[in-house]
């Protein structure tokens, strides 16, 4: 199994983690949950104060809920509701699935919109003449088109009871929009990259809104592992199947070289986001996990295992897996 996909579980961690101080130990030398909340306002209960998960994201989180199957909802009895068995990016139980079954303090119930391959704006991450996809997955259209006419209070649908103070929100984003406009990009050019990454950002804070509008009010928002450390970077050369042998040792580097760039300007928006945000809803709640110094430490300390107890015979790898290819 693919190393990346293997560390989402450690995602779980910190986040199972979270108190009412709104912050949460961490392993050594890695950062973790950060939070910006004011606390005379803010709604956030403790992790243990949690009842309802409403999940956005791409295959890194998605469960394979189908939120219009209406007979078979997330309930105490099935928590994750319809989801479908070996349809993570895990080929197994990913951190969502931990959340909400093994780390969790309460009962939890999980409504999962991810949705592999999924973007957090398809349209500011792709180019103007890029044929559209059929099916719109990005995180525009699970809060807009999946998660508010179904699960808003306005509407009251009997499988969707839910409250603003006990509900965490999450997001994960980017692997995909940071790929998307990779390819879109040639040369590298870090002017558009980061007039691209501004757009989208103004879009995550967008439908950040909208979910506030609806009644939620705490917020968990995951930022963008190392990709350039990915094997699709360091030994693909196309999403068209060409192999390695396609690339040479320069062009395999500027391209590492050019994934690194931009995810660092990527994860360089979040604190600027969460305390905009923040500052215009002062009762909310808001965590940004730092995936990245998590993934990083990982990957350059493969040795781990001693720190990480629950890596399950984690050991580093170079190669996709054969699922993946």
């Amino acid at each position: 199994m693919d190393a990346f996909f293997r560390l989402t579980i450690f995602l779980l961690f910190s986040l199972a983690t979270m108190q009412r101080t709104m912050a949460a130990p961490a392993p050594p030398a890695v950062p973790s949950v950060s939070a910006a909340s004011s606390a005379a306002a803010a709604q956030w209960p403790g992790w243990d104060g949690i009842d309802r998960l409403f999940v956005f994201g791409a295959s890194y989180t998605s469960t394979g809920f189908n939120w219009l199957n209406l007979q078979e909802q997330p309930s105490p009895e099935h928590p994750l509701g319809n989801h479908l068995r070996g349809t993570t990016s895990s080929n197994g139980p990913n951190f969502i699935t931990y959340l909400t079954t093994t780390f969790n303090a309460s009962k939890i119930q999980t409504y999962n919109f991810a949705y592999p391959g999924a973007q957090l704006d398809w349209d500011a991450a792709n180019a103007p003449r890029k044929s559209k996809p059929m099916i719109r997955n990005d995180m525009k259209a699970q809060v807009n088109h999946g998660f508010e006419p179904s699960y808003t209070r306005k509407l009251h649908p009997p499988y969707a009871t839910w409250s603003g103070g006990s509900s965490l929100f999450i997001s994960f984003f980017g692997i995909n929009d940071i790929q998307a406009y990779y390819d879109r990009y040639h040369p590298f050019s870090p002017a558009a990259a980061t007039e691209t990454t501004d757009r989208i950002m103004a879009s995550y804070t967008t439908s950040l809104a909208t979910l506030y509008r609806t009644g939620a009010r705490n917020f968990l928002l995951v930022n963008t592992p190392p990709m350039d450390q990915m094997p699709f970077f360091t030994l693909n050369a196309t999403r068209s199947g060409h192999g390695p042998d396609a690339l040479t040792p320069a062009i395999r580097a500027a391209r590492r070289a050019a994934v690194r760039e931009t995810v660092e300007l990527w994860n360089s928006r979040f604190p600027a986001l969460v305390a905009a945000f923040k500052q215009q809803h002062p009762d909310a709640t808001l965590f940004w996990y730092d995936a990245h110094a998590l993934f990083s430490d990982m990957l350059s300390r493969p040795a781990l295992t001693d720190q990480y107890t629950d890596t399950y015979g984690l050991q580093r790898i170079t190669h996709l897996a054969s699922s993946c290819e």
